[in-house]
């Protein structure tokens, strides 16, 4: 638990200085996603400290015919009759966009609330499945080469906390004008 708070800690003591770099700036979140399994975790604590009240929102956006992970299905190992669901969103804390989350995951192994919830609210993804227990195996984190204004992508795997079960891959954009300029408290 300790790196955990530490990796979240030192990711708010960064913010607090002046002016940090872009690249001092990603390194520190990345050490931040890397303590917690919850990306949207890091985000709500994020929010907190910057907007005192204000919840994290998971707003809609559109998908496409090309939604479906290139090669990935397999990661899943589905079974007869389970699915994969897209869900595109970018998360923000007020008018703040902080990133741009693709999911995909098996509707078959979240309970019917989950999948409602994730169908008709604007809660993120790690809220609603966040009874699960999950962990989070990342699968690749990129600094470097990204479109203008992404900070950081990761892609990563989550597995169910009692059977170790992939339920969702995520792929995470993680926006430069989020996090530029801010003066956080540590946690």
């Amino acid at each position: 638990m300790l790196s955990r708070k530490a990796g979240l800690t030192g990711f708010f003591l960064l913010c607090m200085a002046p002016s940090p770099s872009l690249a001092e700036t990603a390194h520190q979140l990345q050490q931040a996603l890397n303590a917690q399994p919850s990306a949207t975790r890091v985000l709500q604590q994020y929010c907190q400290g910057r907007f005192p009240g204000l919840a994290l929102q998971a707003v809609a956006l559109p998908t496409g015919p090309d939604a479906r992970p290139p090669s990935e299905p397999e990661r899943f190992a589905l079974r007869k009759g389970e699915t994969l669901r897209t869900r595109h969103v970018s998360l923000r804390c007020g008018a703040l966009v902080l990133s741009d989350a693709w999911n995909w995951y098996v509707p078959e192994r979240l309970t019917a609330e989950m999948n409602k919830a994730l169908d008709n609210s604007t809660e993120p993804f790690g809220h609603v499945v966040a009874s699960l227990h999950f962990t989070r195996l990342t699968l690749s984190s990129e600094t470097g080469n990204l479109p203008p204004g992404v900070l950081l992508r990761n892609r990563a795997l989550l597995l169910r906390g009692g059977d170790r079960l992939p339920f969702s891959l995520v792929e995470e954009s993680y926006l430069a004008a989020g996090f530029n300029h801010v003066a956080l408290p540590p946690e």
